[in-house]
This record gives structure tokens, sequence and C-alpha cells, in this order.
């Protein structure tokens, strides 16, 4: 079985993560990953033969496309006729496009060629499209879900939903789901959990003393950091007067260097604060720790379901995304929701403290194999295809 993944990301880096994990989970099938993204530092699954695409990111206001290195047009005609020989000497058996339709409307100049180039072959591969739960917010909900439906519908075979159905369905930001032509499967989240079996362990790994309190602080992929790991920063110094702990801060592979350094400068305040920019052992560190504090991406949010850590969660900015997701899952008790008038230093200590200190009962269970469910669907439809 030959399976070609594509995936973009252009902000934050959740989506690769995301992509690695189901890649992961069909081992010992190899898997080609084109990614269209800036390098990030992560090492790719030993199953995965990985193609990286010239890179494309998003200005800092989110408003257009801009070429890592050279000019943009250059770029996408560069993509293009890699992407499409690509495909012609791989000839896979399903493609797999992380995103779109749903978003990443800007990379159609490159996809819609190749998934019309698929459909004229007399053995198309099975082409699937792999969601989050949540879509972002359109201010013409009913154009966006025309044009989905328009690219969706005589071009793909199937829909992967990476959400638990029983907490948010596709229809909650999409609600022309009844439209949708082919099959919508709900996999589960994606949930990257530690590789290690209980947090004693994870301690011992990662060089943690065993006894004390561990906080984690961590802002995702760092492209925007000082609004959170500032304020973290700052009460973590005083409860440290009341309550000694141990603060690891990573500032993301993304993060500006003068504000991790900023940081670094900050925790000489700190009586035992670490600042360091990534870990490729990201769940580890959530499984050690007492109390992870961050921003509520879904990856990040997932790893600490995964991890059945505590945790209090910061939506970015007006993201409706990461905030109706951490609305669900605090009511059900499974994160603490930080609003932006908690992030007042002093405010935001006590809220710690209270975190930590407070008891915290059984949580309710969530469908958390999303990377295996997706590849067990995945090896499915392969060995299916005509």
């Amino acid at each position: 079985m030959k399976i070609l993944h594509y995936t973009q990301y252009v902000f934050g880096i959740g989506h690769l993560f995301r992509s690695m994990a189901i890649d992961r989970a069909l081992a010992p099938l190899t898997v080609d990953l084109v990614t269209g993204g800036a390098g990030v530092p992560i090492p790719m699954p030993d199953n995965v033969r990985h193609h990286a695409m010239p890179a494309i990111r998003m200005d800092e206001n989110y408003g257009s496309v801009l070429a890592v290195d050279g000019e943009l047009e250059d770029t996408w005609r560069e993509r293009e006729a890699m992407l499409l020989d690509l495909f012609r000497s791989l000839e896979p058996d399903v493609l797999l496009i992380e995103m779109f339709p749903f978003g990443r409307r800007v990379f159609a100049r490159e996809l819609l060629p190749l998934l019309k180039f698929n459909r004229e072959l007399p053995r198309p591969a099975t082409t699937l499209c792999s969601v989050r739960d949540i879509l972002v917010e359109k201010k013409d909900q009913a154009k966006f879900e025309k044009r989905v439906l328009g690219w969706l519908n005589p071009w793909f075979d199937g829909v992967l939903v990476h959400s638990d159905p029983g907490l948010i369905r596709l229809d909650l930001t999409f609600s022309r789901v009844a439209d949708i032509a082919c099959p919508v499967w709900y996999t589960g989240y994606v949930a990257e959990g530690p590789t290690l079996p209980d947090k004693a362990a994870a301690r011992e790994a990662l060089g943690l003393p065993a006894d004390g309190t561990v906080i984690l602080a961590s802002a995702g992929s760092g492209t925007i950091i000082r609004d959170l790991l500032d304020p973290i920063m700052e009460a973590s110094i005083l409860l440290a007067q009341r309550l000694p702990h141990k603060l690891l801060m990573f500032t993301g592979p993304n993060a500006p260097l003068e504000e991790r350094r900023h940081l670094e400068e900050c925790s000489r305040a700190h009586p035992d604060a670490v600042v360091r920019e990534f870990t490729p052992r990201f769940p580890d560190h959530v499984l050690a720790c007492d109390l992870s504090v961050s921003r509520g991406g879904y990856n990040t949010t997932m790893n600490l379901l995964a991890c059945g850590a505590r945790g209090l969660m910061h939506p970015y900015g007006h993201d409706r995304e990461q905030r109706m997701r951490l609305e669900a899952l605090s009511a059900l008790g499974h994160v603490g929701l930080l609003q932006d008038h908690d992030l007042e230093p002093s405010r935001l200590a006590g809220v710690m403290e209270r975190a930590l200190r407070e008891q915290h009962g059984p949580l309710g269970r969530l469908r958390l194999q999303g990377d295996a469910e997706s590849a067990d669907i995945i090896r499915r439809l392969a060995a299916a295809r005509p």
C-alpha cells in the first residue's frame, strides 16, 4: 500500500504534529509526507519519507501568504510541479490531504490540479480529507460552505474528523454536513501520549526531582508568546515565595530570539526556573508535571488529556476554535479555562496555587485514539481500492 500525505502549516505547527501522529500509527507502512511550511526541528517517524516543498507561511497579520525564500510566484510554480511529479512517481493508493477544502483555501492553487489529475486516472487514488473538530469562523459562512462542498464532493472519497462526536461534532461549525456526498468518519481525537508509563518514570528520564512541585509552561509553536509566558513567569516568581516549585518553560521553535532572552533574564528572579526553546518529548514533560499552564491549541490540549495531567489553558486571542473546545472540556472538568483577566500576575499566581492544591475527581472518558482509528480506516480503504 502506498500513501501520499499532504499537510500545510502556516502559523503554528499543530497540523504537522497531528499528521505525523497518524503517519506513525500507519507503521510498518511507509508514508510519503509532503509538507509546505517552514522547517522545524522535529524528527520524523521512522516509517515516513519526508518531502519538503519550498516553504510558504502567513504574514504576521494572517492576511496573506509569503514565500519563506525567494519570490512567491516562483515558489508556487515549483510547489505545483513538485506535487504532481511526486504523485506521478508514487502512484499512491491513498491521497490524504490535511484540512483542505475545509481550510487552506489559498492552497487550492496547487491542490486542485492534483485532485483533477487524480480523478482523470483509470484507477484514481482514494482521496481523503483529514480535519480537526472545529473549523475557523468565516465572515460569510454560507459562501464558505458552498465552496467547500463544490471542491469536496467531486474530488474526495471520505472525510476523517479528528473529534469525539460526544463532545464536538463537525456540524457545530459546518452546518451542511448532510450535503457531504462522501462518508464522514469520526476518528476520536488525535492525542499523542507519553512514551513513559508514569510520572515517576518521566521525572527520572527527564532529570527532574522525584519529589517537589513541577509547573510546565508552554505557548505552542511560539509565534506569539509575550501575552502568555510573561505573566506566567511573573506569577511563578510570586508563587515560589509561598509554594516552592520548579518551572519548566518552553517558548516554542518559532519564538523570537529576543523574547526568549527576555524570559531568560526574568527567570533570574526565580529560584528554580528553566527557559528552553523546544522539546520533542513534550508529552513526557506533561506527564512529569503537577500543573501545565499553556495555550489551548488542539495538540497541546490533547497531550494534556492523553497524560491525564492537570492543566490551565488560555485560548489564543479571539480564536473561536480554541475557546469553543476549551469551554466544552472545562464544563466536563478536564481543564481549567483561563480568561484574559486571569493573566494578571498576582491573580494568576492564586489560580495556579488553587489548581495545585485542589483535589480533582475522575474525568469523563473521551475518544483519544484518533491516530490509530484514522490509520485503521486508511488501511481498510487502501486494501479495498478497486
